[in-house]
Order: C-alpha cells, then sequence, then structure tokens
C-alpha cells in the first residue's frame, strides 16, 4: 500500500504561467474534490472538484500520475464512474445539483498530414489527450449514482445504472457500444419510497442480471427478467443492520464460490452471505440471508470496496483512514491500515 504524488501540470510548465509550482505542488489540490474514481486497470483516475472542473490523470512510470485531460463544465458534479474497459476510454459524471448524467469518451486524433505545420511545432508541446461529451443524458430527478453493469455479454451491452433521489433506478444501454451518443432507458424499478443512497451490480455478469441498491437504510436484491420487462425484489436485508443512512455497498465476485457476499458501508463495515435456496416451494424464499461479519466504528464509513478475487474488503471513512480486511480460517481480520496524513 503505497501513497503516490499527483502533478496537477506537467513539470515543463512553469510557474509564471499557471501560477503555480509544477513538481513541487505535486498531491495538493486547491479546491474540494467531490469524487474521484480509478479505471479498472488503474492506469488513470478522474477526479471532480467544487470549481466545476473534472480532470483526468495518466500514470506515469510506478510513482506518479500526470493530469493529461480537464474538462470545464457549467455544473459540479458529485458522482463519476469509469465503464468496463472493453468498451474503450469511457466516464459517466452525474451532476450535483441538476438532474443530468454527462457520457464522456476519449477522441483518437489523426496526426496531421506532411508539409503541415502541427500542434506541436506551433506550440512547441505533444498532443493532449481529450474527452468528447457524446451524450446529455436527462432525467426526471436528481441522480445520486452511479453504476455501469460489469463484464462482457455476448450482445456488448453498454448497460448504466442512474439511482436517483425519488427513489427510482433508471436503467439505461447504449443503443451501439461503438457510438456511444445514443442511449435509450431500458428499464426502471422502484427501490425505495426515499432517495437512493448506495447501488452494486452483480458482477457475476452470467447470472442473471442484479442489482442491490439501498433507500436509507433498507436494502434489497433486484432481479431483472428480460421475459417479463420487470425488476423484481427477490430478498431483503435486514433494515435494522445499521443505524445510520448506507453510504456505499459492494458485491464481490463469487470466484467459485456457491454464495455471494455483499459489503455495506454506514456507521460500521458489514458483510452479508448471500446462498441460494435449494428448495424454493419449501422455504418460499429464493435466497438465504445471513450477517457474516460486522465491525463497529466510531466514524461514518463513506465506502467500500472489493479486489478482483473478491478475497480482501476496503473500507473509508469519515476520519480519513482506510482499512483492509481479509478472511482467515475463522474470523475477518484487519490486515492493513492507512492512516490519514496532514
Amino acid at each position: 500500500f503505497q501513497s503516490v504524488p499527483i502533478h496537477s501540470y506537467p513539470p515543463s510548465m512553469g510557474d509564471k504561467k499557471h501560477g503555480r509550482q509544477g513538481q513541487k505542488g505535486a498531491g495538493r489540490i486547491n479546491s474540494v474534490v467531490f469524487d474521484l474514481a480509478f479505471d479498472f486497470h488503474s492506469q488513470r483516475f478522474v477526479m471532480s472538484s467544487e470549481d466545476n472542473c473534472i480532470n483526468v490523470y495518466g500514470r506515469k512510470g510506478s510513482r506518479s500520475y500526470d493530469k493529461v485531460a480537464e474538462i470545464k463544465l457549467k455544473d459540479k458534479i458529485r458522482k463519476l464512474e469509469w465503464a468496463p474497459p472493453h468498451f474503450g476510454q469511457i466516464f459517466a459524471a452525474a451532476t450535483l445539483n441538476g438532474k443530468s448524467v454527462y457520457i464522456f469518451e476519449e477522441t483518437v486524433h489523426t496526426p496531421p498530414k506532411s508539409g503541415t505545420r502541427s500542434q506541436s511545432q506551433q506550440g512547441g508541446g505533444e498532443y493532449k489527450t481529450q474527452f468528447q461529451l457524446c451524450k446529455e443524458i436527462e432525467l426526471e430527478s436528481k441522480p445520486t449514482g452511479l453504476a455501469f453493469k460489469p463484464g462482457a455479454e455476448p450482445s456488448l451491452k453498454l448497460t448504466l445504472a442512474i439511482p436517483c433521489e425519488d427513489g427510482k433506478v433508471r436503467v439505461f444501454e447504449a443503443k451501439d457500444a461503438m457510438k456511444v451518443n445514443s442511449w435509450e432507458l431500458a428499464s426502471v424499478l422502484q427501490a425505495g419510497r426515499g432517495p437512493c443512497t448506495a447501488i452494486a451490480w452483480n458482477p457475476n455478469y452470467l447470472e442473471i442480471p442484479s442489482l442491490i441498491v439501498a433507500c436509507g437504510r433498507q436494502q434489497g436484491v433486484w432481479e431483472y427478467y428480460e421475459e417479463q420487462f420487470r425488476w423484481i425484489l427477490s430478498t431483503k436485508l435486514p433494515d435494522d443492520s445499521h443505524k445510520t443512512t448506507i453510504n456505499s455497498l459492494a458485491w464481490a465476485p463469487s470466484m467459485g464460490r456457491s454464495y455471494h457476499l455483499i459489503a455495506t458501508g454506514s456507521d460500521a463495515v458489514r458483510i452479508f452471505r448471500i446462498t441460494p435456496v435449494i428448495d424454493k416451494e419449501a422455504s418460499g424464499d429464493k435466497y438465504n440471508v445471513e450477517s457474516e461479519w460486522s465491525n463497529g466504528t466510531s466514524s461514518s464509513v463513506w465506502n467500500v470496496s472489493w479486489n478482483i478475487m473478491g478475497s480482501i474488503l476496503c473500507s473509508s471513512d469519515s476520519e480519513g483512514k482506510v482499512h483492509l480486511w481479509k478472511k482467515d480460517l475463522t474470523n475477518w481480520q484487519e490486515i492493513m491500515r492507512a492512516p490519514k496524513e496532514d
């Protein structure tokens, strides 16, 4: 677990032009950061800030990240999410005060023909990475999060679930995975009466499409039946599992397990085990929900996330600390803690 610096500007850009330092100012952001999201390979991350800007950083070597693109918008962005890598460099951005979601895609530049003055010859620099606004999805309610459907189906559908303040989750699909400027509303599910506060897809894309959605302290697993064109609540998690609003949900990859693990973050970090019921007619339930593990904390848990194997859980809290949890033979143990830096 290492900390790497980020550079707001390339070292070649001096202080006089930008009013700030290059390498010496590494890792310092001059405005409030609303959200930050890494891509699948952790080679890039995108960050939104209070100054209505979205900055994209690319990995430089193994010890630092440099800013490769900057997008200025009229709205503040509350949530960012990268699409699965096989669809290209695409990310979505949900507005803070508006009712829109923006879809951005990296543009491909054709080198200039011979005999013409290129941009590098005119300005003395190289071509810059640019992200183009492909689509603005307008909603009936304010978005509270974003979740791209993971995995690669044979149909190659690029699917985005958008939870909203009216308690609904709107699922959009790109009509053509190669052209992400056209999206259509595929389905809507009413998750609760209050605002949706957290959402996560089932990463096992060979199973029936499933979402876990939290509205305040209530949370349930929804499954989409394509023959009926609707979402059905398959099971509910205990409402008394948390005392405060659920801020984050994470569905672990199964990796051969016969059950699912779902992590929740609120006033504590909790892990639930969801096991399919063999005799559904006798019990009347499709899944058996058990509490796998719980860790109480004096601070609020902001985010939970699994590694690609579903064996290590990461959590961050309001005190600025990051924890890593892993299960031994009997129980989940903290294997690493990254304290906050002054």
